[in-house]
């Protein structure tokens, strides 16, 4: 979960190399461009929101997190964060 939040936070506040590139990457996968919600203390249902979104948009992620020239590497999620991250989205979907 805090790697989700720090891609999300970074891909936010990089409007000249993360944003585009992300972008980008979402029309060469042919998927609707969004940005990742970022989840936030005070405010409701974020956090299923972010994992919502971060389990839709997995390949994208994953694809993201793993070129170097973007410097999230060490934000990749293991397949044991991502059940986790499943799992949790399942417990908060009320």
């Amino acid at each position: 979960l805090p790697k989700l939040h720090k891609i999300a936070f970074k891909m936010v506040h990089s409007s000249t190399i993360l944003l585009p590139a992300w972008k980008l990457l979402l029309q060469e996968q042919k998927r609707t461009v969004r940005i990742m919600p970022c989840d936030i203390v005070t405010r409701w249902n974020s956090t299923f929101d972010m994992l919502r979104f971060a389990i839709e948009y997995w390949p994208a992620l994953e694809e993201m997190t793993a070129k170097r020239e973007h410097n999230l590497r060490m934000l990749e999620l293991s397949e044991a964060e991502w059940d986790s991250a499943s799992e949790l989205c399942e417990i908060l979907k009320v």
